[in-house]
């Protein structure tokens, strides 16, 4: 694996991410998850080491199974999984242990695939761009002189 793609993806991918975050959750939506959540958003850092995190293993995954397809599709694809692994589960588990409604965790669930699956073209075009480029400089004939 080249440790610089993996870094360029993870940082690409972890910023979009938790840019999105922001606007989606204490700008567009503030008021929706404020009445459903006592969620009160504080610990920036925190959340952008979890997007970190996430990213870097959404960029580290990504390659082993990329299938040669358009990496902003592929990628979208493999984002939008990730975003339902990542928190449908725990908030079905959390509506079940604190009472949170159904219809939030399918709201936010929704949202994280939309965000994961930007966050996942991002990391596609990454790699794909990176790998469109070494792949051209090993195609070009070598200068005969």
């Amino acid at each position: 694996m080249n440790i610089k793609k993996l870094i360029l993806a993870t940082l690409a991918g972890s910023i979009t991410m938790w840019i999105l975050a922001g606007l989606w959750h204490e700008l567009l939506m503030a008021k929706f998850y404020a009445g459903e959540t006592e969620a009160t958003h504080e610990g920036t850092g925190v959340i952008f080491l979890a997007y970190m995190m996430l990213s870097i293993l959404m960029a580290y995954i990504y390659p082993l199974g990329y299938k040669g397809g358009r990496p902003a599709v592929e990628g979208l694809r493999f984002g939008i999984v990730i975003g339902l692994l990542w928190v449908f589960p725990h908030g079905l588990a959390m509506a079940g242990a604190h009472g949170d409604s159904i219809s939030y965790v399918i709201i936010n669930s929704a949202w994280h695939m939309i965000e994961q699956g930007v966050g996942g073209i991002i990391i596609g075009l990454v790699y794909g761009k990176i790998q469109a480029v070494a792949k051209n400089k090993t195609e070009q004939p070598e200068n005969q002189h």
